[in-house]
């Protein structure tokens, strides 16, 4: 039985770059010394941004089909798996899933208590904005102090993790009772990726050359 693994993220799209600010001395805008230099001179921004689809993961069965033997909830026709809430309090559908039946007879050759493919669901993407800026101010002609400025997650976005379950396997949340599809736990998600680090964090810094 394959499927997608947690890896197998279908978009992905990183950004970084920087930029030199055209103003002060020697640059094209404002092209002076003395107190113009040093207010508008010498800024350079930085950033790194990053946009992805959600990592997939297995829904299994809330029952047990077979002794000793996982198995792979089946999908509902017609039934769309993000319908209704998608949100953090229900991801998925509910009633798109359901199970396979259970085996019969020892030895029988239908594997059909197995399941259905693995990772029918996509959880939450990852959408995140790191952005830095840098300020030279000249002491000297042989020193000079910098300024930096520098914001994670800077859109305050939250990344919101996948619902897993109590074993950290293919389960679907993280509450007791998870594993019915009718309890008010399926498909809840109750962190974020980066947990304690998501929210927006800005810090400054002074750096002297000499």
């Amino acid at each position: 039985d394959y499927g997608p693994c947690d890896a197998d993220v279908r978009q992905v799209f990183h950004l970084s770059g920087g930029y030199e600010l055209p103003f002060g001395n020697g640059r094209r805008f404002l092209h002076s010394g003395g107190w113009v230099n040093q207010v508008f001179g010498g800024w350079r921004t930085y950033w790194i941004l990053t946009l992805q689809d959600g990592q997939p993961f297995t829904i299994p069965c809330d029952i047990a089909t077979s002794s000793g033997m996982s198995c792979v909830a089946l999908m509902v026709p017609g039934q769309n798996v993000i319908g209704g809430q998608h949100d953090v309090n229900q991801w998925m559908n509910p009633a798109a899933f359901t199970n396979p039946p259970v085996v019969a007879a020892n030895g029988q050759t239908d594997l059909g208590p197995l399941g259905g493919t693995r990772g029918q669901v996509a959880g939450p993407g990852f959408h995140r904005l790191d952005f830095s800026l840098f300020k030279e101010f000249e002491v000297t002609e042989r020193t000079r102090l910098e300024f930096r400025a520098e914001f994670f997650n800077l859109t305050n976005t939250p990344n919101f993790s996948t619902p897993l379950g109590p074993t950290g396997g293919t389960a679907v949340v993280s509450a007791p009772g998870a594993l019915d599809f009718k309890s008010s736990n399926f498909g809840k998600i109750t962190a974020t990726r980066d947990t304690p680090n998501d929210p927006r964090q800005i810090q400054f810094g002074l750096k002297f050359y000499w």
